[in-house]
Protein backbone atom coordinates (compact mmCIF):
# COMPACT_ATOMS: atom_id res chain seq x y z
CA UNK A 1 0.00 0.00 0.00
CA UNK A 2 1.55 3.39 -0.84
CA UNK A 3 2.18 6.22 1.51
CA UNK A 4 -0.36 8.24 -0.29
CA UNK A 5 -3.04 5.56 0.28
CA UNK A 6 -2.15 4.95 3.79
CA UNK A 7 -2.42 8.75 4.69
CA UNK A 8 -5.77 8.99 3.18
CA UNK A 9 -7.00 5.61 5.03
CA UNK A 10 -5.64 7.20 8.51
CA UNK A 11 -7.50 10.77 7.52
CA UNK A 12 -10.63 9.55 7.04
CA UNK A 13 -10.40 6.98 10.19
CA UNK A 14 -9.93 10.28 12.42
CA UNK A 15 -12.59 11.62 10.68
CA UNK A 16 -14.67 8.78 11.70
CA UNK A 17 -13.54 8.44 15.02
CA UNK A 18 -13.50 12.47 15.72
CA UNK A 19 -17.65 12.20 14.79
CA UNK A 20 -18.24 10.09 17.59
CA UNK A 21 -18.53 7.09 15.56
CA UNK A 22 -20.33 8.43 12.34
CA UNK A 23 -19.65 10.72 9.44
CA UNK A 24 -19.77 14.99 10.08
CA UNK A 25 -23.26 15.21 8.59
CA UNK A 26 -25.22 18.47 7.50
CA UNK A 27 -28.29 17.88 9.21
CA UNK A 28 -31.93 19.16 8.25
CA UNK A 29 -34.13 20.27 10.61
CA UNK A 30 -37.56 22.01 10.62
CA UNK A 31 -38.32 24.72 13.20
CA UNK A 32 -41.73 26.84 13.53
CA UNK A 33 -41.22 30.01 11.62
CA UNK A 34 -43.09 32.14 14.10
CA UNK A 35 -41.09 30.99 17.52
CA UNK A 36 -39.22 33.94 18.60
CA UNK A 37 -37.10 34.16 20.40
CA UNK A 38 -36.68 30.39 20.33
CA UNK A 39 -36.08 30.49 16.61
CA UNK A 40 -35.75 33.39 14.22
CA UNK A 41 -36.36 32.34 10.67
CA UNK A 42 -34.44 35.73 9.66
CA UNK A 43 -31.47 35.08 11.01
CA UNK A 44 -31.23 31.64 11.36
CA UNK A 45 -31.01 31.92 15.45
CA UNK A 46 -32.82 31.31 18.64
CA UNK A 47 -32.75 29.63 21.90
CA UNK A 48 -33.71 26.46 20.68
CA UNK A 49 -31.56 27.10 17.18
CA UNK A 50 -28.58 27.83 18.77
CA UNK A 51 -28.64 24.69 21.11
CA UNK A 52 -29.65 22.26 18.53
CA UNK A 53 -26.51 23.96 16.61
CA UNK A 54 -23.94 23.60 19.18
CA UNK A 55 -24.95 20.68 20.57
CA UNK A 56 -24.52 19.08 17.01
CA UNK A 57 -21.09 20.84 16.57
CA UNK A 58 -19.70 18.86 19.29
CA UNK A 59 -19.49 16.04 17.54
CA UNK A 60 -18.00 17.62 14.05
CA UNK A 61 -22.13 18.02 12.44
CA UNK A 62 -23.41 21.23 11.03
CA UNK A 63 -27.49 22.14 11.57
CA UNK A 64 -28.48 23.21 8.46
CA UNK A 65 -32.29 25.05 9.98
CA UNK A 66 -35.26 24.67 7.55
CA UNK A 67 -38.43 27.24 9.45
CA UNK A 68 -41.96 26.27 8.31
CA UNK A 69 -44.92 26.73 9.67
CA UNK A 70 -45.80 24.80 12.96
CA UNK A 71 -48.08 22.84 11.71
CA UNK A 72 -45.56 21.30 8.84
CA UNK A 73 -42.50 20.68 11.57
CA UNK A 74 -43.57 17.14 11.91
CA UNK A 75 -45.20 16.74 8.29
CA UNK A 76 -41.82 17.56 6.87
CA UNK A 77 -40.24 14.53 9.00
CA UNK A 78 -42.82 11.93 8.03
CA UNK A 79 -42.25 12.94 4.45
CA UNK A 80 -38.62 12.21 4.75
CA UNK A 81 -37.72 15.85 3.38
CA UNK A 82 -35.18 16.42 6.34
CA UNK A 83 -33.60 14.87 8.65
CA UNK A 84 -35.02 15.49 11.53
CA UNK A 85 -37.82 17.77 13.51
CA UNK A 86 -37.03 20.12 16.52
CA UNK A 87 -40.39 18.55 18.22
CA UNK A 88 -43.45 17.02 17.43
CA UNK A 89 -47.21 17.22 18.93
CA UNK A 90 -47.46 14.64 21.51
CA UNK A 91 -44.67 11.45 20.22
CA UNK A 92 -46.85 11.10 17.33
CA UNK A 93 -43.49 10.55 14.71
CA UNK A 94 -42.71 7.22 17.16
CA UNK A 95 -41.64 4.67 14.55
CA UNK A 96 -38.87 2.44 13.45
CA UNK A 97 -37.03 5.92 11.86
CA UNK A 98 -37.82 8.04 14.33
CA UNK A 99 -35.44 8.31 17.36
CA UNK A 100 -36.20 11.19 19.85
CA UNK A 101 -33.71 13.07 21.86
CA UNK A 102 -33.52 14.06 25.15
CA UNK A 103 -34.91 17.24 26.08
CA UNK A 104 -33.60 20.52 24.68
CA UNK A 105 -35.69 23.14 25.73
CA UNK A 106 -39.02 23.85 28.31
CA UNK A 107 -41.81 25.37 26.56
CA UNK A 108 -44.17 27.73 29.60
CA UNK A 109 -47.08 27.78 27.64
CA UNK A 110 -50.10 29.68 29.65
CA UNK A 111 -53.40 31.08 29.21
CA UNK A 112 -53.52 34.84 28.95
CA UNK A 113 -56.80 37.24 28.75
CA UNK A 114 -57.28 40.66 29.28
CA UNK A 115 -57.09 41.66 33.25
CA UNK A 116 -60.10 43.99 32.90
CA UNK A 117 -62.24 40.45 31.98
CA UNK A 118 -61.26 39.17 35.45
CA UNK A 119 -61.71 35.46 34.13
CA UNK A 120 -60.44 32.83 36.16
CA UNK A 121 -59.36 30.02 34.19
CA UNK A 122 -57.91 27.26 36.88
CA UNK A 123 -60.27 24.39 35.06
CA UNK A 124 -61.03 23.50 31.60
CA UNK A 125 -64.57 24.09 32.31
CA UNK A 126 -63.28 27.63 32.75
CA UNK A 127 -63.15 28.26 28.87
CA UNK A 128 -67.08 27.10 28.66
CA UNK A 129 -68.25 30.05 25.65
CA UNK A 130 -64.44 31.76 25.39
CA UNK A 131 -63.15 32.30 22.11
CA UNK A 132 -59.74 30.58 22.37
CA UNK A 133 -56.71 31.45 19.84
CA UNK A 134 -53.83 28.83 19.87
CA UNK A 135 -50.51 28.25 18.79
CA UNK A 136 -50.76 25.64 15.76
CA UNK A 137 -51.43 22.00 16.95
CA UNK A 138 -51.85 22.90 20.51
CA UNK A 139 -55.32 20.86 20.98
CA UNK A 140 -53.12 17.98 20.62
CA UNK A 141 -50.53 18.76 23.29
CA UNK A 142 -53.61 20.02 25.51
CA UNK A 143 -56.81 17.71 24.47
CA UNK A 144 -57.92 17.81 28.06
CA UNK A 145 -58.49 21.60 27.98
CA UNK A 146 -59.10 22.54 24.77
CA UNK A 147 -60.44 19.25 22.95
CA UNK A 148 -64.32 20.60 23.97
CA UNK A 149 -63.54 24.11 22.82
CA UNK A 150 -62.19 22.87 19.16
CA UNK A 151 -64.92 20.66 19.29
CA UNK A 152 -67.82 23.52 19.65
CA UNK A 153 -66.63 25.60 17.28
CA UNK A 154 -65.04 28.37 19.60
CA UNK A 155 -61.36 27.37 18.90
CA UNK A 156 -58.58 28.50 16.26
CA UNK A 157 -55.13 28.42 15.66
CA UNK A 158 -52.53 30.71 14.34
CA UNK A 159 -48.92 30.16 12.59
CA UNK A 160 -48.24 33.73 12.98
CA UNK A 161 -48.14 34.07 16.93
CA UNK A 162 -48.19 37.80 16.25
CA UNK A 163 -52.01 37.84 15.26
CA UNK A 164 -52.54 36.53 19.04
CA UNK A 165 -51.08 39.34 20.38
CA UNK A 166 -53.54 41.86 17.93
CA UNK A 167 -56.74 39.27 18.36
CA UNK A 168 -56.18 39.88 22.64
CA UNK A 169 -55.79 43.52 22.27
CA UNK A 170 -58.53 44.26 20.16
CA UNK A 171 -61.66 41.58 21.88
CA UNK A 172 -61.60 39.34 19.12
CA UNK A 173 -60.77 36.57 21.30
CA UNK A 174 -61.11 35.86 25.31
CA UNK A 175 -58.26 33.39 25.86
CA UNK A 176 -54.59 33.20 23.97
CA UNK A 177 -52.77 30.45 24.30
CA UNK A 178 -49.09 30.75 23.89
CA UNK A 179 -45.83 30.52 25.48
CA UNK A 180 -45.41 32.96 27.61
CA UNK A 181 -41.75 33.93 26.20
CA UNK A 182 -43.34 33.89 22.95
CA UNK A 183 -46.27 36.20 23.64
CA UNK A 184 -44.19 38.59 25.58
CA UNK A 185 -41.75 39.03 22.37
CA UNK A 186 -44.73 39.97 20.15
CA UNK A 187 -46.52 41.72 22.63
CA UNK A 188 -43.41 44.04 22.64
CA UNK A 189 -43.23 44.51 19.08
CA UNK A 190 -46.96 45.16 18.69
CA UNK A 191 -46.64 47.88 21.64
CA UNK A 192 -43.32 49.11 19.68
CA UNK A 193 -45.29 49.23 16.05
CA UNK A 194 -48.65 50.43 17.13
CA UNK A 195 -46.86 53.42 19.71
CA UNK A 196 -49.28 52.30 22.15
CA UNK A 197 -49.19 50.77 25.82
CA UNK A 198 -50.62 46.64 26.06
CA UNK A 199 -53.44 46.53 27.94
CA UNK A 200 -52.92 44.74 31.16
CA UNK A 201 -53.03 41.26 31.20
CA UNK A 202 -53.81 38.05 33.17
CA UNK A 203 -51.37 34.95 33.12
CA UNK A 204 -52.63 31.77 34.09
CA UNK A 205 -50.64 28.77 34.49
CA UNK A 206 -52.49 25.37 33.60
CA UNK A 207 -49.49 22.79 32.22
CA UNK A 208 -46.48 21.72 32.96
CA UNK A 209 -43.91 22.90 31.30
CA UNK A 210 -43.88 21.41 27.66
CA UNK A 211 -40.55 19.28 27.15
CA UNK A 212 -39.41 19.51 23.81
CA UNK A 213 -37.55 16.68 22.42
CA UNK A 214 -35.97 16.69 18.74
CA UNK A 215 -36.46 14.01 16.39
CA UNK A 216 -33.76 12.23 13.92
CA UNK A 217 -34.18 9.79 11.34
CA UNK A 218 -30.92 8.92 12.22
CA UNK A 219 -29.99 6.78 16.06
CA UNK A 220 -26.11 7.61 15.76
CA UNK A 221 -26.71 11.43 14.80
CA UNK A 222 -29.64 11.75 17.80
CA UNK A 223 -26.45 9.81 20.21
CA UNK A 224 -24.18 12.93 19.19
CA UNK A 225 -26.78 15.05 19.76
CA UNK A 226 -27.50 14.29 23.01
CA UNK A 227 -23.52 13.69 24.10
CA UNK A 228 -23.25 17.50 22.75
CA UNK A 229 -26.32 18.70 24.71
CA UNK A 230 -24.94 17.01 27.85
CA UNK A 231 -21.72 19.25 27.31
CA UNK A 232 -23.56 22.17 27.16
CA UNK A 233 -25.20 21.53 30.07
CA UNK A 234 -22.02 20.19 32.30
CA UNK A 235 -19.61 23.52 30.78
CA UNK A 236 -22.79 26.02 31.46
CA UNK A 237 -23.12 26.83 27.85
CA UNK A 238 -26.81 26.10 28.04
CA UNK A 239 -27.25 28.33 31.08
CA UNK A 240 -25.89 30.86 28.84
CA UNK A 241 -28.25 30.79 25.92
CA UNK A 242 -30.89 30.40 27.71
CA UNK A 243 -29.87 34.08 30.29
CA UNK A 244 -29.48 35.10 26.46
CA UNK A 245 -32.76 35.11 24.92
CA UNK A 246 -35.20 34.88 27.44
CA UNK A 247 -36.53 36.71 30.11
Amino acid sequence: MGIARRTLIGAVAALWLGAGGVWAAEITMTFGDSTPPYAFSDTGTGLEVDIVREALAHRGHTLVPSFVPAARVERQFKRGLVDAASKDPGKTLEGPDAFYADVSVDFYDVLISLSERDLTLAAPEDLDGLQVLAFQNAWMFFPNWLGRVRDEGRYSETSDQSEQVRALASGLVDVVVADRSIFNYHARQWASDNAETMPALTISEFQPPLRVRPVFRDAAIRDDFNAGLAHLKQTGRYDELVDMYLE
